[in-house]
């Protein structure tokens, strides 16, 4: 049985939808982004986030949330991605509640608590300097000491992670082949050095290094010394799928903005709207949002029903959403001219976004060639012996 009936999941489309198209947008985006707060982002949009209760979607009823899927949460992902919203949803809700949700003791289950409520923002730090798509590169230690682990390391850009209250880290337990564990890291701990950094479209986030930072027996998620490798593929899985519904939300929306400009700009005494090759291009960036939908809806249908082809459902949908947003960000940029890159109108900034989506948690060539290395290590297993008789 889905999480939410199809009239809740209408009225929070409805909702969302006409939250951010009344609050957001480029004009909003941007400002934040040059804002020279340390956010980068609307504290004050968060806490409304709260307030509707979006941001425990996905939490458990203990946490004060609604023990929605990661279907409901698209939706809120894809209104946020078609007006270029800034706060960090993906990486506080499906990554850092996620994990300790997923993975968190009972006891580990509290670190939740003030995420439903706006007043803690969960980070993840996972891939490392060197490691590009690969999942399994992990370097960070984590040595044992008399009251826990000291971590030692360095993490690549995550965005959010320059906000985050408590860091979810990954860290190989004793040493370089030991199992790797994920680490509740508070934000304050000493020796964490975060470098925030914006990204091509202006969200921030930071790299980290972690030099012998000191934290708990108890901060090690699960409390045994289990290799995590698998449940961190599959968060960073739900990451990528959520990701796909952000950039559905942008492509829709810059295909939007780019037929009303060519309803508006002449050329020959002309509406652009008028040249049927024009009008081809438009159907094209159209076609593109209506298979990415498609594959969207069937991946995150998938992901709640915990289909067993979840994994390989949220691969095709990242590596078509990405392809799609390639072109329709292409596309968009150069039919409205030179202007289109310009920070004047809304389609560059579309483009931006899109270009940072299309290489989180792996582009549209890697997840391609997990699914033919899936389909190859299909191929090469034996045959099954025929039925006697048959």
């Amino acid at each position: 049985m889905p999480a939410f009936s199809s009239e809740e999941r209408q009225l929070l489309h409805d909702s969302a939808t006409e939250y951010f198209a009344d609050r957001y947008g480029p004009e909003r985006a941007l400002a934040l982004t040059r804002d020279d707060g340390p956010d980068g982002f609307g504290r004050a949009e968060w806490k409304s986030y709260a307030e509707l209760g979006w941001l425990g979607l996905m939490l458990p009823e203990d946490a004060g949330g609604s023990e929605g899927g990661l279907t409901e949460a698209a939706i809120l992902f894809a209104a946020a991605g078609a007006e270029l919203a800034a706060e960090p949803l993906i990486p506080c809700l499906v990554l850092g509640a996620g994990a300790v949700t997923g993975l968190g003791t009972e006891a580990q289950q509290a670190a939740l608590e003030g995420v439903a409520e706006g007043e803690k923002i969960l980070g993840f730090l996972h891939y490392e300097p060197g490691s590009g798509f690969a999942r399994d590169h992990v370097e960070t230690i984590a040595r044992p000491t008399a009251d826990g682990y000291a971590l030692t390391g360095d993490k690549a850009f995550s965005a959010g992670a320059h906000a985050a209250d408590l860091l979810v880290v990954s860290a190989r337990i004793g040493g370089p082949d030991g199992p790797v564990g994920l680490f509740l890291v508070p934000g304050d701990a000493g020796g964490l050095h975060r470098v925030p950094a914006p990204a091509l479209d202006g969200r921030r986030g930071a790299a980290a290094t972690l030099d012998g930072v000191a934290v708990s027996a108890d901060a090690l998620l699960g409390g045994t010394t289990d290799d995590r490798l698998a449940a961190i593929d599959r968060l960073l899985d739900r990451a990528a799928l959520a990701v796909c519904a952000d950039m559905l939300g942008a492509m829709t929306k810059a295909s939007e903005i780019t037929t009303d400009y060519l309803k508006t700009r002449e050329q020959f005494g002309q509406k652009l709207s008028s040249f049927q090759v024009l009008q081809h291009r438009l159907v094209d960036m159209r076609i593109c949002c209506e298979e990415s939908r498609a594959a969207i809806h069937a991946a995150l249908t998938a992901q709640d029903e915990n289909a067993p082809d979840a994994a390989i459902a949220a691969w095709r949908a990242k590596a078509e959403t990405a392809r799609a947003a390639r072109f329709v960000g292409g596309q968009g940029v150069q039919l409205h001219g030179g202007m289109g890159m310009t920070d004047d109108l809304g389609i560059g900034h579309y483009y931006k976004r899109l270009s940072v989506n299309e290489a989180l948690f792996g582009d549209a060539a890697w997840h391609i060639d997990r699914l033919a290395a899936r389909e190859d290590a299909r191929a090469a297993q034996p045959a099954a012996p025929e039925m006697a008789g048959a």
